[in-house]
């Protein structure tokens, strides 16, 4: 983060931080705001408290206090808050945005959806009973960690427009997808006429969500389709891998003794710096080396391209929700009878490349 930027963050945070007095005596005077949130946005990125309070000159627990100071200071912040805007001029303008992006030309992309999951180690038992279910419903399989299924809408800036770690990790993205206070809005209507959301297999094809064609022998056109259609949806996967780049303590498991209630206060407090420094124009600046040593000492999962773009994904921790194993088949079909006489988004979508004549282009590096 740049200076300017820092110090913008720091005016706009403390008026909703701690008043302390510093009327004692204290051995190295009183730690200033500034101090907490550089300690903070350094613990964040990966760094080490132990390493951190060296550096500064304050103890341990210390910076641990500063972090959960400045979690709740970043949740008090009214301006940081997340909701999926109900403005239809403002949903144009995230579709239009989607728009310049499609070489399709899509026009009717309001938001980019997926799942990643919020990496912990296996809850205690205080944990489980507040959330009202044993540890093994948080251990992903498909993953094979224990986690928190997080859900995430993004425009195509990489900005989360609404975001929800509501269910454990074993959860499938589509079931979490509806339990977030945006699938209700949706589906009373929430989007102006045209517009839709864009997901992956995980969701299910609806009049607020397209996704791909699925299927071993897809016609021409409808491998077409699923080709632009993931030039848009991947802004989400792309989003992801910024946030976990910039904040580097999700790519390892939570700190130890951190409960799932902090740990789900903690992730959305990252989730707003992330727009912050979006906001703010903010480039992803490369780890100092002890830092970086710190996050492979911890397990820290690596950061690798998925071949479709240069963009670094933690793909350790994403599209582990693409099943149904929550929803009952049946259930399934009775949810998708519901639009057979409607005219559902990727139908349109599939006639814009028929009309076009688009095909799948070559893969990079073939003539």
């Amino acid at each position: 983060m740049s200076y300017a930027s820092f110090w913008r963050l720091a005016s706009l945070l403390r008026p909703y931080m701690i008043k302390r007095n510093h009327a004692m005596a204290l051995t190295n005077g009183p730690i200033l705001p500034s101090v907490r949130l550089a300690c903070t946005l350094r613990y964040f990125a990966g760094g080490s408290s132990y390493d951190i309070a060296m550096s500064f000159g304050i103890s341990n627990s210390e910076v641990l206090e500063s972090v959960w100071e400045i979690v709740d200071a970043i949740h008090k912040y009214p301006e940081f808050e997340m909701q999926y805007p109900s403005s239809h001029e403002k949903q144009e303008q995230i579709a239009e945005g989607f728009r310049r992006k499609s070489a399709a030309n899509f026009d009717c992309c309001a938001g980019a959806i997926d799942g990643i999951l919020i990496w912990i180690h296996r809850p205690s038992k205080a944990c489980c009973a507040e959330a009202s279910c044993d540890s093994g419903k948080f251990f992903c399989g498909r993953k094979l960690k224990f986690g928190l299924n997080c859900q995430a809408v993004c425009d195509a800036e990489g900005r989360f427009l609404d975001f929800s770690i509501l269910y454990p990790g074993s959860t499938a993205d589509c079931l979490a997808f509806e339990g977030m206070a945006v699938y209700k809005r949706l589906e009373d209507g929430l989007l102006a006429p045209g517009l839709c959301i864009f997901g992956d297999n995980a969701y299910l094809n609806s009049p607020f969500m397209a996704t791909p064609y699925s299927g071993g022998s897809l016609t021409h056109s409808k491998d077409a389709y699923n080709f632009y259609h993931s030039q848009l949806r991947i802004q989400i996967e792309c989003a992801f891998g910024k946030f976990s780049q910039r904040w580097g303590i999700l790519r390892t498991a939570m700190p130890k003794g951190v409960t799932v209630k902090k740990a789900v206060a903690l992730v959305a407090a990252l989730a707003k710096l992330h727009n912050f420094c979006i906001d703010q124009r903010e480039s992803i600046e490369s780890l100092p080396a002890r830092d970086t040593s710190h996050l492979e000492q911890a397990g820290g999962v690596p950061l690798v391209t998925n071949g479709n773009s240069d963009m670094l994904l933690p793909q350790q921790l994403i599209g582990g929700g693409e099943h149904f194993d929550d929803i009952d088949r049946n259930e399934r079909r009775r949810y998708q009878r519901r639009f057979r006489n409607i005219q559902l988004p990727r139908e349109r979508l599939l006639a814009i490349i028929l009309d076009q004549d688009l095909q799948r282009p070559p893969p990079r590096g073939n003539s």
